[in-house]
Parts: C-alpha cells; structure tokens; sequence
C-alpha cells in the first residue's frame, strides 16, 4: 500500500475509528466487565458453582472473541468485512437476549460465553486492521489507541448500568435493555465502516484467504506467545477485584463494582497517552517497559489490606492495561511494515491472546479457592509477567540488531518505490 493510500486524516479515515471504537465498546469493553457478572452469578443465580467454574463463562466468551480472529483476518484481508460486522453484529445481541431468558449453567454459557464470543469474534480483527490500513505506521499508533478506548469505556458504563437496571428490574431486563444498546452501536458502526480499496485492483492482486507463511515468521509467533503470557493474567484483576473487596476487605458489591468501572477508566488514559509515546519510541519497546510497571503492581496485590491502597492499584494497573491491549496492532505492524496481510497476521496474534484469556482466569480462580489465596493469585500472574518482560526485550534486541544489520536494504527500497518506502522501512 503506498503511501498517499495510507495517510487519509481526514473524516474518512477518523470514521473508521469511531466505528472501531464502538465495536470495542460492544465487544472487549462488555468482556472487561465481567467481573460484575462474576460478582453477580456467585451471590444468586448461579451460587452453588465455584468461582473457577463461573470464570469459565468470561473466558470463553473472551477466548472465541480472539481466537475467531484467525479466521476473520483473512476475511477482512479478502474484503468481507462487512459481511463479518453483520454477522458478528447480530451473535452480539442474540447472545445477548439469550442470556436474558438462561437460567442454568449450561445455557449461561451457551449463550453468554459461545455466542457473544463468536460474534465479538467477527467483529474485533477487522475492526483494528481498517484503522491500520488508513494510517500510516509511524502515525497508526494513536489512532489504534483512541478506537481501542471503547474497552474502556464499555468498562466503565457496562458494570455501573448492569447493577442500577438489575436492582430496578431484574436481571433479564438487564441483559435485554444492554441488547438493545449493543444493537443501536453495532449498527452504526456497520454503517460507518468503509474498507480501503487498494488502487491496484485492476490487476486483481487480492490477499489469499490465510498466508500459511505467516507461521514461519518466527517474530510474529514470538509476539504471539507473548501476547499468550499476558492475557493470562491481564484480566485476573477484572474479575476478581470485586470478589477481593467483598471478601478480603469486607466492603459493599458497590465498592467492587465502582472500582472495576476505576479500573476501566484509568485505562482510557493509558490507551491514549501510552500510544502517543509510542510514536517516538517505538510500539515494542513502549509496550515492554509497560509490561514491567504492570509486573511489579501484580506482585503488590496481594498485600492491600485498605480501601485507598486498593483505589491506587485500581488507578495505576488500569492506566498500564489499557496501553499493554492497545499496543498489540502497532507492534505486529512493526515486525513487517509492508505486509498486505495485516488482517492475517493481527488475527494471528488475536488467536495466541483467545488462549490466555481462556485459561487465565479460571486459572487464578482455582488457586483463590486454595491456601495460597490471593497472595498465589498475585504470584502466578507478576511471575508470568516477568516471565514475558524478558521475552519482549529478545524480540526488541533481535528487531534492533536486524535493522542495524542491513541498512542498504532500505536505501535499496527507496530507489524502488520512493523515499515514503524508506520511512516505514527504517521504523
């Protein structure tokens, strides 16, 4: 894609955001609000199951949402990208209603995990990879930052409205009323989407449907496995920080409540302001030295014993979560800057992350309900952290080393196609 292709600033290219935003809203930023769901089937509906057992709905519903991306990268790379917002629009809601009307374990997650998961699925991949392909790479990182701030913020409106609307009129009603929400912002998104259409298509060059060749970049399935390592404990705080001050703290589902909807919020900055960092340090390294703050907060968890010290982490991980989400896309686009296969290979990364969220939390929930509580919980996920702080600084060493190595491959490239070329090989 050239240069002048990519490089839109104008409605257009910002519409493409704002349709991402709102899928993000209804898709991740509904997933990142589960913990009020959590909180909700432990004390009633579903109160005779374990909380490891319950945490399998979210994970579910959180493991489909990503791994659905291997399959619908390259249907977005292949042009079907609005068949897949209707399509994934349509599971959201459904999922939706059917929960409404579920009143077991099997039908809950059927409904809630499955279906929803399949739809978000649809929606997620292709809704980063046209934000992508509208910006340039050295300026796709904010723009993927702002879009990706509907998690939070469907962080922050889902737990608050899910529990004034259950307390008023009961669970169904809930689940229908945030339906008929999810719908009306699907919708509009669909109608705002518009895939970039590449000037060569008179040559009918379109993307094959998966690029098998992308399993032999060994960089990209090393982002992945690291991607894999952090969802495995990114979410633990999200669906257990309302449970750890019912539990640990003796304070009001409220006060769990409100300080997820914290956690969201926070995020909402750190998706902002560590993307703009990004443009001048680069996505990977940015995202490393997020990745150590995060591991050291992990750690500290366990030890909280007051409302203000709980109020700080809120404030802090959530900044430090919302670049670690954010900062996926613009580093897989930094591995290869002139793939076509942008869709493929997020999609790709998406399917690592679907397997940490699936196991992560369900994980963290058997390890609370055994002695080592909330100090194992604390330890399994910053060990991993750490564990993934290493690996990320291999792949940025390996990724500098071999800039340094060839530099007269992009003046080679700048005699070909243009001096444009030159710029998104050297970053």
């Amino acid at each position: 894609m050239s240069a002048d292709e990519s490089s839109d600033s104008g409605w257009l290219a910002w519409s493409q955001v704002v349709a991402s935003f709102l899928v993000q809203l209804c898709t991740f930023g509904l997933s990142n609000s589960f913990g009020v769901f959590q909180s909700y089937f432990e004390h009633n509906l579903l109160n005779l199951y374990s909380s490891s057992n319950i945490a399998w709905i979210g994970t579910t519903q959180g493991f489909l949402s990503s791994i659905i991306g291997i399959i619908s990268g390259p249907l977005y790379d292949r042009g079907y990208i609005r068949s897949l917002m209707y399509f994934g629009g349509a599971l959201n809601v459904i999922g939706l209603l059917c929960t409404s009307f579920a009143g077991q374990y099997a039908w809950i997650i059927l409904s809630f995990g499955v279906t929803i998961g399949l739809g978000s699925g649809a929606l997620f991949v292709p809704s980063q990879a046209v934000v992508q392909a509208y910006f340039p790479e050295k300026a796709a990182a904010l723009p993927t930052g702002i879009s990706m701030t509907g998690l939070s913020v469907g962080g922050i409106i889902y737990p608050i409205l899910f529990r004034q609307l259950e307390n008023k009129f009961g669970f169904s009603w809930a689940c229908r009323a945030l339906a008929l929400a999810n719908g009306v912002f699907l919708l509009a998104s669909c109608l705002l989407i518009k895939p970039r259409v590449p000037r060569d298509t008179e040559r009918n060059t379109r993307p094959r449907a998966f690029n098998c060749e992308e399993f032999y970049d060994w960089k990209l399935m090393l982002l992945g496995i690291c991607a894999l390592l952090l969802n495995l404990g990114i979410d633990v705080p999200f669906y257990f920080v309302s449970t750890f001050v019912q539990g640990k703290l003796g304070l009001s589902p409220t006060v769990g409540d409100s300080l997820l909807a914290g956690i969201n919020a926070s995020s909402l900055f750190g998706r902002i302001f560590l993307t703009w960092i990004s443009n001048y340090s680069k996505p990977l390294i940015t995202w490393q030295f997020t990745i150590l703050g995060a591991c050291v907060l992990l750690f500290c968890w366990s030890v909280i014993e007051t409302l203000a010290g709980i109020i700080a982490f809120v404030i802090f991980y959530g900044f430090l979560v919302g670049g670690l989400t954010s900062l996926i896309p613009p580093s897989v686009r930094q591995l290869d800057p002139d793939s076509e296969a942008i869709g493929a290979r997020i999609g790709l990364v998406e399917g690592f992350q679907g397997v940490g969220f699936l196991i992560g939390p369900p994980i963290a929930g058997a390890i609370l309900e055994s002695p080592a509580g909330y100090f194992g919980v604390s330890m399994f996920c910053g060990a991993f952290y750490f564990a993934l702080f290493l690996i990320v600084g291999i792949l940025t060493c390996r990724r500098s080393t071999s800039s340094e190595e060839h530099p007269g491959e992009s003046l080679a490239l700048s005699t070909i196609e243009g001096e444009t070329t030159t710029v998104r090989v050297n970053n």
